[in-house]
């Protein structure tokens, strides 16, 4: 996609002259020609254009087409066909930049199939339903929010709903000014972020109260519907909460002694130390513990406005015969189409208004020929990924083989930045949920026979035998090295304990059960 140009320039140094300095005669000035061979890169508006569109994600693209309609009167949007209808024939003008950007991009469009599953691979699909795949999702659908939904009020902050629910009480002036202050502190958690001597600052000049008067505007703050917000630290919150439940439930008494005396003890799982200072037995401890993990160390959250996001994949796979196949979702360039009303005035006999139009008709027909060449673009990597990584369709992250971007381009012989722009924020939905399209990407991990084994299996190994160790003796990382080496993967202790970290697992001494 970038054409190199070779020029012949030949300067004339007037303003750089030459100075000669000769012993007695001065400086002396003279005029040279000097003729040179040159090579300079030269990318075209057009050609621009191009690699931005192939970098965009589908959501940027959508934005991207609906600005080129309303300022291009030769594009419009294209009348709703079938997945399988056929591409319009598009008029094209032939360049230099367009014929050096189909060098640089081969059309691969092949018809995708009539049905999405085959029949016969019913019993071969495992959706998991803790992936990222939504059940939801209609892949030729562009709209992933219901027309009711975007209709509705969004929902109150944190801020909103406890400001809501002081108005019920009735609070003095300095109060209020106190109350509001407390709450603008709170950070997203629902922990109070400043001390008193900070709050006192924030409000003043208003008001200067007393750490008791700040402190009866606090409890009445903490006592609201949600227990836990305003809480100064970890052992705080869970007191507060505790402190808001039945006191018949069970275990409860232990529970708040564990919190109030013996936080640091409990977070380093030192359960024998826990059973002989609080002289109880381990079934006592684990239902304690168990009261303890269903409180909510960060109230904040649920009150904080979260924005829910969804992901439209740009290509999927499914399976035909004994093989996974891929297929754009949605091919981009069926959305636009020329709007012929507009031909009629290029004979016109006004010269400006020709040549705007002439101009126009040019970028219309470069944009749908940058949208099919990306979609092109864009299937031809997804579908060489997926006949790589054959195994991963079939097995998951176990069976993920290793690759990079350079033996992708090298096998389809583009530029590795071609490939790198052509996975950027693009999703692939497999039967396993949707994916971005870097997630097949990761380095090999050395064997000491056989094949290169990929980090991603590697890591998806780590996880499937943390999940089967036993409760009270959990595998420590020296031990999951000595399993992968009895599997033929040679790693070292540090490279297992940064891919367990990368999986949010904890080490061994904090998996340990108590029971």
């Amino acid at each position: 996609m970038k054409r190199c140009a070779r020029s012949i320039s030949a300067r004339v140094s007037a303003c750089n002259c030459v100075a000669a300095l000769r012993p007695g005669t001065g400086n002396k000035l003279k005029q040279a020609l000097q003729i040179g061979h040159s090579q300079r890169l030269q990318l075209t508006p057009q050609l621009q254009q191009s690699i931005r569109l192939l970098q965009m994600s589908y959501a940027d693209l959508t934005q991207e087409i609906s600005v080129a309609m309303e300022s291009n009167p030769f594009l419009e949007e294209a009348e709703s066909t079938g997945p399988d209808a056929p591409l319009p024939d598009l008029p094209v003008v032939d360049t230099d930049e367009e014929s050096a950007l189909e060098d640089g991009i081969h059309a691969d469009r092949d018809d995708p199939n009539e049905h999405y599953w085959d029949s016969t691979a019913t019993s071969e699909r495992r959706w998991d339903q803790s992936s990222q795949a939504s059940s939801s999702f209609d892949p030729f659908s562009s709209v992933s929010v219901s027309a009711e939904s975007q209709w509705q009020n969004p929902p109150d902050g944190m801020t909103q709903v406890l400001l809501g629910e002081l108005a019920l009480h009735r609070l003095s002036e300095s109060d209020q000014w106190i109350a509001r202050a407390l709450i603008g502190c709170l950070d997203p958690q629902g922990y109070l972020a400043v001390n008193y001597d900070e709050l006192r600052q924030i409000l003043a000049p208003q008001t200067v109260p007393e750490d008791s008067e700040i402190n009866s505007v606090l409890h009445l703050l903490q006592q609201l519907s949600w227990p836990g917000i305003g809480a100064r630290n970890l052992r705080e919150c869970l007191t507060l909460q505790l402190s808001a439940l039945d006191p018949d439930t069970p275990e409860l008494n232990t529970a708040q002694r564990l919190v109030e005396t013996h936080l640091a003890l409990l977070s380093a799982h030192r359960y024998d130390e826990l059973v002989r200072l609080l002289d109880i037995d381990r079934p006592t401890l684990a239902r304690a513990l168990a009261l303890i993990h269903s409180l909510d160390p960060k109230p904040g959250e649920r009150l904080f406005e979260q924005v829910a996001t969804s992901i439209i994949p740009d290509a999927m796979v499914r399976r035909q015969g004994d093989r996974w196949t891929t297929s754009l979702t949605q091919e981009n360039a069926r959305r636009v189409q020329l709007n012929d009303h507009y031909r009629q005035y290029l004979r016109g006999q006004d010269p400006p208004t020709q040549k705007y139009l002439q101009e126009n008709l040019r970028n219309a027909q470069w944009f749908i020929r940058s949208l099919e060449q990306r979609d092109s673009t864009i299937l031809r990597v997804a579908r060489e990924i997926v006949d790589i990584q054959q195994g991963f369709m079939d097995h998951g992250d176990s069976a993920l083989d290793p690759l990079t971007m350079r033996v992708v381009a090298q096998r389809l012989e583009l530029h590795e930045s071609t490939i790198s722009r052509a996975v950027d924020q693009k999703h692939l939905l497999t039967p396993h949920g949707v994916y971005p399209l870097k997630y097949f990407f990761s380095g090999g991990v050395g064997e000491s026979s056989g094949p290169a084994t990929s980090a991603r299996a590697v890591q998806a190994r780590i996880r499937k035998v943390i999940e089967s160790e036993a409760p009270l003796k959990p595998v420590s990382d020296s031990q999951l090295v000595t399993i992968l080496d009895n599997e033929g993967i040679q790693i070292a202790r540090r490279t297992v304990a940064k891919y367990r970290e990368q999986m949010n697992i904890p080490p061994a001494t904090q998996r340990r059960s108590v029971l």
